[in-house]
């Protein structure tokens, strides 16, 4: 059997997770099954590359020593050299001048000859310098999205998705997402059979779709948040069960009701309500996710007064009833 090469690049100050997570991901297939891949490093040259946290890797190959023949001409021929997929880690070197112009220009010659390509975090970055991603949705790490949408007006950034794939192209989000996106991977190329064991094997959750958000609710307000607010979320989640009424928010600030509302919405862009909604139905999320406990339960426990009043507001915010997304998810 012809072994898929999956070929990791290597680059100085690369983020180890960007790249061991999905290495991890695809050398557990030979855990659950017969294989089809093999595994190899790459960089600009052949030889050590450190990441940021000082790990150290060694290129087996340098991007000159990579067949850059046709495709479906390599596949008859069997190509030593030929890669199936290239799987590009993000790290303060992908954003570096030097790191991207040794690298984009190989990537743009060795396109039509790889049969998918995929980032991790900001990797994307070599791809968008690259001109790969050019009309493309794709995504990176939440914290840089702006600076990629902003630098590259021709992608479509995805800001809170977990992954984007385009079948030749496909682009994740920080850190873990590059998990999700190489169980995806597998997934297209073995069967969620497979993928599903080989996340059992990782502990990891498999089915974390790529529309999944980045991250959660009360991340995204601690992000924005300012000191009057720091502790508000999570004495909110501590009681969910309550009536949380605008006063009773601005009681715990220590603020008055109309100063409370005018501040939030400034800072949150929307109202007290909706936010309490959104951590709302976040909770329930997990709760779907994590707990064997029927709807009317995961619907109490976050503070609804009926169980129909939740579910019309999980299918507004979620576009699937609880059920659906549990099964989905899970």
């Amino acid at each position: 059997m012809l072994r898929k090469r999956i070929g990791f690049l290597l680059f100085e100050q690369f983020n180890a997770q960007d790249l061991i997570g999905p290495l991890e991901a695809f050398h557990t297939v030979s855990e659950v099954t017969d294989s089809p891949y093999q595994c190899i490093f790459i960089g600009p040259e052949a030889g050590q590359y450190r990441a940021e946290s000082g790990l150290a890797m060694v290129a087996d190959l340098s991007l000159a020593e990579i067949s850059l023949a046709d495709l479906a001409l390599a596949e008859l021929a069997l190509e030593a050299n030929q890669l199936d997929t290239l799987i590009i880690p993000g790290g303060a070197g992908s954003r570096a001048a030097m790191v991207q112009a040794a690298i984009c220009t190989w990537l743009r010659q060795a396109r039509p000859a790889i049969r998918r390509i995929a980032s991790v975090c900001t990797g994307a970055f070599i791809l968008a310098e690259s001109g790969l991603l050019n009309g493309l949705p794709a995504t990176t790490h939440w914290a840089f999205v702006e600076a990629l949408s902003k630098g590259y007006p021709n992608i479509q950034v995805q800001p809170n998705e977990l992954f984007v794939d385009n079948g030749h192209i496909a682009t994740s989000a920080g850190i873990t997402s590059g998990i999700d996106l190489s169980l995806k991977l597998i997934e297209n190329d073995l069967g969620s059979d497979i993928a599903s064991q080989v996340a059992r094997y990782l502990v990891v959750h498999f089915r974390r779709a790529g529309d999944q958000a980045q991250y959660s609710v009360p991340l995204q307000f601690q992000s924005k948040a300012d000191s009057r607010f720091s502790s508000l979320t999570g004495w909110v989640l501590q009681n969910l069960q309550r009536n949380l009424s605008v006063s009773s928010l601005a009681d715990y600030c220590g603020m008055s009701e109309r100063n409370f509302y005018r501040h939030f919405v400034e800072q949150l862009g929307e109202t007290p309500a909706r936010y309490i909604d959104s951590l709302r139905l976040d909770y329930a999320r997990q709760l779907l996710v994590e707990k064997a406990w029927p709807v009317d339960k995961v619907a109490q426990a976050c503070g609804y007064q009926s169980s129909d009043a939740f579910r019309r507001a999980f299918v507004r915010k979620f576009l699937m009833a609880p059920n659906s997304y549990r099964e989905r998810f899970r």
